[in-house]
């Protein structure tokens, strides 16, 4: 009975502490965020399950705030016309989106020539296998903006924002839910 005991005492807690309440949520949130990126890693074999297309070298196929699903993939798989995502051979910091027009397999050494739809011309480089990310499964079209946008200064200060809002209103929920005493 002692666990029972124990779950209504942190009901309680939760219940008479507006700090305690705006701590849980920004626990579950984050769990459920980078718990369910977690489970895409490794369910999809990836080290970046799910992006956001930040340029527009693959329109019209991919277009700037779509998020895409990434799943990791053996080099050898790769044909030409698949859309792979991979380290830029120049920073290896940038995931680049872009689709293959050649492969150059030389037994043990594969790499890649890639292409934007959008671009004019082929990228300058060739993407070595171990860049590589992944492939192109799937996207939700546009979604992804609100991310791009959050990456600023902007959207910094407006997470701090909702963040002040939320306890602001917490706060005054526990002020308005405590009896008034008269002072005489």
């Amino acid at each position: 009975m002692k666990n029972g005991s124990s779950i209504s005492a942190a009901v309680r807690l939760f219940r008479r502490n507006p700090a305690a309440r705006v701590i849980l949520i920004i626990v579950i949130l984050f769990a459920a965020t980078y718990g369910g990126v977690e489970v895409l890693r490794v369910a999809l074999r990836t080290e970046s399950p799910l992006m956001v297309v930040s340029s527009e070298s693959m329109v019209p196929t991919l277009n700037v705030g779509d998020i895409i699903l990434v799943r990791g993939v053996d080099p050898h798989a790769v044909t030409v016309g698949t859309i792979i995502i991979f380290h830029s051979p120049h920073n290896y910091e940038m995931p680049i989106v872009h689709r293959v027009v050649a492969i150059d397999d030389q037994g043990n050494s594969i790499s890649f020539e890639t292409k934007g739809d959008h671009n004019p011309v082929q990228d300058s480089w060739r993407v070595p296998s171990q860049n590589l990310m992944g492939v192109y499964v799937a996207k939700l079209p546009y979604v992804g903006l609100i991310s791009l946008q959050l990456r600023g200064p902007v959207g910094v200060t407006l997470i701090i924002l909702l963040v002040a809002l939320i306890v602001a209103i917490e706060y005054g929920e526990s002020k308005s839910s405590q009896p008034k005493t008269d002072a005489k």
